[in-house]
């Protein structure tokens, strides 16, 4: 049987299914913080992925941080190097909303460490914002806080109805990152140039978000922009999928790492093989 379970093809590489599964860097999104990720951690440990989940500049343990890109994207290398040296292998780098486009520009540079980057997942993060659609983006996002019990999240009562309970509980976990960080978080991610980020990333790219995504707007020129890329939009979902429904959302992220890993082995063995 292949990592996802499914059936091993008749002349498929047996390296390739002997592979255990590589370790997993999971950068969250806008004024969350690394618990975004607390309902899929359990089943991507017990597929046997290593998983770390870092907090960016002003979010989480380091809401002192002021963010910035240089520190956002350091962040973020310094959790895949990490994570690489601990395993000596190719790491999956995911990443939702702010963190997934932050993912993609961090992406970039790890493609020029041979043996780095595994894969990268982009989810609810289809989107090359502008500067004025940044500002605008963030003032809507900082306008939540008008709302009782949005801006600190103390109470969880609008979370819970909105989230569930286990994905509020999620969610606010590890705190709810101060309003103050959004202008610079916008203004970063309005800065960066994706597409072109993406044409420098040799492994497999995956856009993965729910149908009801609200940040989709750009998913097919992205997706084409990288010479790996690959859309998928999930038939259920929506920008906050991975905590609504956690449980299906994490089976096809587990699906989408383990056919990542096949394809890197395959292009690895293609590689390696005489002219």
């Amino acid at each position: 049987m292949n990592p996802d379970g499914a059936a091993v093809p008749a002349g498929a590489d047996p390296a390739a299914q002997r592979q255990a599964p590589w370790p997993v860097v999971l950068i969250h999104g806008t004024r969350t913080s690394h618990s975004q990720w607390d309902l899929q951690l359990p089943s991507l440990r017990a597929a046997g992925h290593p998983v770390t989940t870092p907090d960016l500049p002003g979010h989480g343990a380091r809401r002192g941080d002021p963010f910035t890109l240089e520190t956002a994207v350091a962040a973020i290398q310094d959790a895949v190097r990490h994570s690489h040296e601990r395993s000596g292998e190719p790491v999956h780098l995911v990443g939702s909303s702010l963190g997934g486009m932050l993912a993609i520009h961090t992406a970039s540079r790890l493609s020029t460490i041979p043996g780095m980057l595994g894969s990268l997942t982009a989810c609810g993060a289809a989107l090359q914002p502008g500067p004025r659609g940044a500002r605008l983006y963030g003032a809507l996002v900082r306008g939540t806080d008008l709302v009782p019990g949005m801006r600190t999240g103390v109470s969880g009562d609008l979370f819970t109805w909105i989230l569930g309970q286990n994905g509020a509980r999620a969610y606010l976990r590890g705190g709810r990152a101060d309003g103050s960080v959004v202008a610079p978080a916008f203004a970063a991610v309005a800065s960066l140039d994706l597409h072109e980020d993406l044409r420098q990333i040799d492994a497999p790219v995956t856009f993965l978000h729910g149908r009801g995504d609200h940040l989709r707007a750009h998913e097919r020129s992205l997706a084409a922009a990288a010479p790996h890329g690959r859309l998928e939009v999930l038939p259920y979902g929506d920008h906050m999928v991975n905590l609504k429904t956690p449980g299906r959302f994490t089976a096809d992220l587990l699906r989408v790492l383990a056919r990542a890993q096949r394809e890197q082995a395959q292009q690895e063995k293609a590689r390696q093989e005489p002219a």
